[in-house]
C-alpha cells in the first residue's frame, strides 16, 4: 500500500504510538514537496527550530519517501473538491494529489478525515 503522509501538530489528545505504529510497518512512504514546504515554515518560524537542524531533518525524509509535486491537474481537481467541501487550500491539493498517485493519505486532521483520508489506525496492517 502506498501512504502518502501528512505533517501534524503536536496534540496531547492524540495516541502517537498508533502514528509510531504504521510508520514502523512496511508500506511505500510518499509526501509532497509542500509538506516539506510546510514543516519548514512551521518549526523555523513558530518553533523557532534552528534552520539548519530543520534542514537536516528534511533531507533525511527526503531520503527516506519519495516526494511528489501536484500538477495542474491536480489544482483543479482541488478547486473543485474545494466547492463542495469548503476544506483548506493545501488540504484539497493533499487530497487530489494522493488520489492522482493512487495513494492513501493517512491524517489525524478530523474535518480531513470527514472528506477521505484515513486514520493511522485505519492504514495499518
Amino acid at each position: 500500500m502506498k501512504i502518502f503522509g501528512t505533517p501534524g501538530c503536536r496534540d496531547p489528545s492524540r495516541d502517537y504510538n498508533q502514528q509510531y505504529e504504521l510508520l514502523n510497518e512496511h508500506h511505500d512512504f510518499c509526501t509532497s514537496i509542500l509538506n516539506l514546504m510546510e514543516i519548514r515554515s512551521v518549526l523555523t518560524k513558530k518553533k523557532r527550530v534552528e534552520q539548519e537542524r530543520v534542514e537536516e531533518a528534511l533531507a533525511d525524509i527526503h531520503g527516506r519517501v519519495d516526494i511528489y509535486a501536484p500538477e495542474i491537474s491536480d489544482q483543479i481537481s482541488a478547486y473543485s473538491l474545494q466547492q463542495g467541501t469548503l476544506l483548506y487550500t493545501l488540504d484539497c491539493v493533499l487530497l487530489a494529489l494522493a488520489e492522482d498517485i493512487d495513494a492513501t493519505l493517512v491524517t489525524f486532521d478530523g474535518e480531513l478525515l470527514e472528506n477521505g483520508p484515513t486514520s493511522p489506525p485505519d492504514s495499518m496492517e
